[in-house]
């Protein structure tokens, strides 16, 4: 079995920190609902107790007002996710959007969204990193819910189409007037709904936006009623043709990408295929990838895939000056793993790496010889570099020294 397939595990992440003198009180994190999957759940059921310090997580509340498809007018603070690579920048900047849970109850229930797999990857791309948490989810769900199509027979896209786009606005504008953001060089990211806001945000032409990336985005879909057939497809290939009209108004469309695969239980390809030609026709610039089956529900691409989303994403961004690349590529090649603790670099490891070999997969065990981290679940590999780098100021970094079953170490 490959690393790609190995790595398409369990959602939910524990995550434990080691020094070479012994082990600190356990850390655990999870990651929010991305798009429409359930929310994670960590080893303790509960969210994560701290911020992820590392890249310099932070929160911030952003002021927006936008109006429901009543014209009411809802004013509220978005609350931000802020992730920073080390330094002082000037760092270009991503701002990534959610999805949109079918049930008002899970809505209404979701945490601080922070989308932490995918945050990380940008940050190792050089990246500052926003995720909002829109109104009409979370605390902001008893604000009102604008992004509501209120019915499947005539569904208001528009009105959500425009109050997401004003709230992604108001998000990158706050953030390119800060000093360490490079206002020149944004890329809007987006699953589900969150893809659907991030192309109608392409529409509004803000200045210093270079590039959009949608990962299965659209509206009105429900896996358990309608599975892969959203309310009025029709009507969404409308409003994807309005986005990138308004996109190419002035004649310098941003280049966009669209990610999506042939199993997707929210939006059925063949429509995602005809609302990436009703942009492209409108004078949008479109790049596709349609890409095979992803378990049960290609629609958690985003969520659970990063080992085959990230070089896409790396490939597209490249040529467009981002090219420090955030996909992690493991060796190919590896010696089978052992219960010896007697191949390690130092035998100051073999308490954390005993820890490593009792968790379940997929899992990674990162060193550099003396400080240790493994972590078990959705993106282990970045998850147990991050954890062991924590305590490297003016050591050697880690390295990946296991995979799920797997050594990959070799020396430097």
């Amino acid at each position: 079995m490959s690393i790609g397939s190995r790595m398409r595990g369990a959602l939910g992440v524990a995550l434990l920190l080691g020094l070479a003198a012994g082990t600190l009180p356990a850390a655990r994190a999870q990651d929010t609902t991305v798009g429409d999957a359930p929310p994670a759940a960590s080893a303790t059921g509960s969210a994560p107790a701290r911020l992820a310090n590392d890249i310099r997580e932070a929160v911030i509340r952003v002021p927006v007002s936008v109006e429901n498809h009543l014209g009411r007018k809802l004013d509220a603070e978005l609350i931000v996710t802020t992730f920073r690579p080390p330094g002082p920048g000037p760092f270009p900047l991503a701002v990534i959007s959610h999805g949109r849970p079918p049930q008002e109850s899970r809505r209404a229930a979701m945490p601080r969204q922070r989308l932490e797999s995918a945050a990380r990857y940008f940050v190792r791309k050089g990246f500052a990193v926003a995720v909002p948490t829109r109104i009409g989810y979370g605390e902001l769900a008893a604000v009102g819910d604008p992004e509501s199509s209120v019915r499947c027979d005539t569904p208001r896209y528009a009105s959500a189409a425009e109050a997401a786009a004003a709230e992604l606005s108001a998000v990158v504008r706050h953030l390119q007037s800060t000093a360490d953001i490079d206002p020149s060089r944004v890329v809007l990211v987006g699953q589900s709904l969150g893809g659907f806001a991030t192309l109608a945000t392409t529409g509004e032409r803000l200045p210093g936006v270079v590039a959009a990336i949608d990962f299965a985005g659209g509206h009105g879909g429900n896996p358990d009623t309608r599975a892969g057939e959203p309310c009025r497809p029709d009507e969404l290939r409308r409003r994807f043709a309005d986005f990138g009209r308004r996109a190419a108004a002035d004649g310098r469309p941003v280049p966009t990408l669209w990610v999506f695969t042939e199993n997707d239980r929210f939006f059925a390809p063949q429509h995602q295929r005809r609302w990436a030609e009703a942009y492209r026709e409108a004078g949008g610039l479109v790049q596709t990838r349609e890409l095979p089956a992803f378990g049960e529900d290609g629609h958690q691409l985003f969520a659970r895939g990063n080992d085959i989303w990230q070089p896409i994403v790396d490939a597209f961004l490249k040529p467009l000056g981002f090219p420090i690349p955030g996909a992690l590529t493991p060796p190919a090649d590896g010696a089978a793993i052992t219960d010896e603790v007697r191949s390690l670099p130092s035998s100051r490891l073999a308490a954390g790496y005993r820890k490593f070999l009792a968790a379940q997969e997929p899992r990674a065990f990162a060193t550099n010889g003396l400080r240790w981290g493994y972590a078990y679940g959705d993106d282990a590999p970045s998850r147990a570099l991050a954890l062991c780098d924590q305590y490297t100021d003016g050591e050697e970094r880690c390295r990946l020294y296991a995979i799920n079953r797997t050594v990959v170490w070799s020396a430097p």
